[in-house]
């Protein structure tokens, strides 16, 4: 991991955390794993103190550990789970996208969890209410009930997911357990193939277990009391018995950041194609996307599930107007001037985004009348569009136009760079060496000779995307990290003011506080807004670039 993420991380940490806890997260960051022994004698503080420290971690999913016999005891080693802590960035964005998904509700139940790290439902309710209140008009029973109801929707759709034991170790230990107790049962070593088989099969289980069920959501029948002091299950108009889900009152849940980034991903790809096409076609891949988006586990995924033509044209929005948006031959309307069906326009509309450049949508090979999602290609795209933007926002035009030219034809030599863009050998060369060390282009050398003498050498420029995605995500940690870092230094500056402000006193009445001070707090909330406002801006540039 770099120095700037590192630093980032420990930043994080201290904001979020305090100093105390900082210094064991800075040492498990820095040295890797380690057991409390160790952890004590780098950080200078009391064993009780680093447990304590460790429990504040893992209770918010940013620390786990593993068990390793070591002769004839057992030590527990601790690690920092960086993606996680990474994640904590995006907060103000999660609590933001949860107002809007599942209104007031969803967000005082995520800000609840991300302040507890993990918690049940029946605590989560208890806190929100207690932070909350109750609305005028409302009971205390509604209101819970009105919670409940958002935290089960929540866990449906994947936005909360429940913590289990084994989320506390690591990946890596988790599938090297896995891997042995499938070696174990073979009499002899297995091969490198043998071992990748195993690995691919594991694989396939492990998504095939996370798309079966939710864990911590059941289903039962629901009751109703017959008027004589028994519950007897309700039916519906046709005799079906109604089911119902409700969630495990004894199961803990986190926010699940993976499901926020895909949903993310998913409106960006959708907007790809606002500005390309229309907003009708913007809507279709949105609908395409919300169908797909159950079997999503997370970014890395290649296609999404396939989705049929009827399935999309019954889930598509009821205001969608397929048909006054496109553009009809007068030969195809017939001597009537009829305008196709709404099912023929939709089919036209599949045609037009299936036949498009950026070959997103195809159609599935297995199945009839099916489409999947590129979207390993559409996250492709995605990183060269805001990569092309960040260059052309540094540096100007003629650098995006040297850059799209190497994506698209591949390597070449300065002189072929300067026949295609049109531009002198000179400026190119140092267009070339200004984005080379910006990150963004890759030089090859070619020797034609073995004594590799530059006059007898090729020097190919290329564009290696995943390679400038790397290094522009470092960058971003850079001036994340000076973000937060200067929030501190505004803090420190104005100590004293903050102090005087958390008295109790000044809190129950600010006119305790001059003008020259609500000038001074005036001034220090707007430049700490404006930080935060820059901060997240990166931070969604990391997502594109890290985990799309």
């Amino acid at each position: 991991m770099t120095t700037h993420e590192n630093r980032l991380c420990r930043l994080i940490v201290r904001e979020h955390f305090g100093p105390i806890v900082e210094k064991v997260a800075n040492v498990l960051i820095r040295r890797g794993r380690m057991p409390v022994g160790p952890i004590a004698n780098f950080t200078a503080l009391k064993p009780r103190q680093v447990r304590e420290c460790l429990f504040v971690l893992i209770q918010h999913n940013l620390a786990v550990y593993a068990e390793s016999q070591e002769k004839s005891r057992i030590v527990t080693y601790y690690e920092i789970n960086r993606t996680e802590l990474l994640h904590r960035v995006l907060i103000p964005k999660v609590l933001h996208s949860s107002q809007e998904w599942f209104e007031r509700d969803g967000a005082l139940i995520t800000e609840s969890l991300l302040t507890h790290g993990k918690l049940t439902i029946t605590d989560c309710v208890a806190d929100v209410l207690k932070t909350s209140g109750v609305a005028p008009g409302k009971t205390t029973t509604q209101r819970t009930q009105s919670l409940t109801k958002a935290f089960t929707r929540m866990v449906k759709e994947k936005c909360l997911i429940a913590v289990r034991p084994s989320d506390s170790l690591t990946a890596a230990d988790k599938d090297m357990a896995e891997e042995k107790r499938e070696t174990d049962k073979m009499t002899l070593p297995p091969t490198a193939a043998e071992l990748a088989s195993i690995r691919k099969v594991l694989g396939a289980q492990k998504q095939a277990e996370q798309n079966a069920t939710i864990v911590g959501l059941k289903r039962r029948l629901d009751t109703m009391d017959d008027g004589y002091g028994e519950k007897r299950p309700r039916l519906l108009t046709d005799g079906d018995l109604v089911i119902v889900e409700e969630v495990e009152t004894d199961v803990y849940f986190k926010v699940n950041f993976d499901r926020f980034i895909i949903r993310w991903r998913n409106v960006q790809i959708a907007n790809l194609y606002e500005a390309r096409l229309n907003p009708t076609a913007k809507t279709i891949m949105q609908t395409i996307m919300n169908l797909a988006e159950e079997r999503m586990i997370n970014c890395k995924e290649e296609h999404s599930s396939p989705v049929s033509i009827m399935l999309l044209l019954n889930s598509l929005p009821k205001d969608t107007n397929l048909i006054d948006t496109l553009e009809f031959d007068p030969s195809d309307l017939g001597p009537n001037n009829t305008k196709p069906k709404i099912h023929e326009c939709l089919d036209r509309y599949i045609q037009i985004l299936e036949d498009d450049l950026m070959k997103i949508l195809k159609k599935d090979a297995g199945r009839s009348g099916q489409y999947i999602i590129n979207l390993k290609s559409a996250s492709q795209i995605l990183k060269k569009n805001l990569i092309q933007g960040i260059v052309s926002a540094r540096f100007g035009a003629p650098y995006v136009r040297i850059m799209n030219m190497l994506a698209d034809k591949g390597k070449l030599e300065e002189k072929q760079i300067s026949r295609f863009s049109m531009m002198p050998v000179k400026d190119v060369r140092e267009k070339l060496t200004t984005l080379c060390t910006f990150g963004v282009l890759n030089l090859q050398e070619v020797p034609k000779t073995k004594e590799r003498t530059p006059s007898r050498t090729y020097y190919l420029w290329e564009v290696i995307l995943p390679r400038a995605a790397d290094t522009l995500t470092d960058r971003l940690y850079h001036t994340m990290g000076n973000l937060r870092q200067r929030r501190f230094v505004e803090r420190s500056k104005r100590a004293v003011l903050l102090n005087k402000c958390e008295r109790t006193d000044v809190k129950a009445d600010d006119s305790l506080l001059n003008a020259a001070e609500k000038k001074e707090l005036e001034t220090l909330n707007g430049v700490l807004e404006m930080l935060e406002i820059q901060e997240l801006r990166i931070a969604e540039m990391v997502i594109t670039l890290r985990d799309f």
